[in-house]
């Protein structure tokens, strides 16, 4: 089952406009998102979804 959840958030990160990590960083936008809920974003990838088309309406 955290297959699918990790899955889910791997491409909600694509919704806010994050691109597929280019290695396994432990982050839901690599390979490593598996190993949901153990993966997080790391502050580049959230300050990415802050200022992207989207962060007005996450504030």
């Amino acid at each position: 089952m955290n297959r699918w959840y990790g899955g889910m958030v791997h491409e909600l990160g694509h919704a806010f406009g994050l691109p597929d990590s280019t290695y396994t960083d432990g982050t839901p936008m690599s390979a490593s998102f598996y190993d949901y809920p153990n993966c997080h974003f790391n502050q580049q990838q959230k300050d990415g979804i802050r200022n992207g088309p989207y962060g007005g309406f996450l504030s």
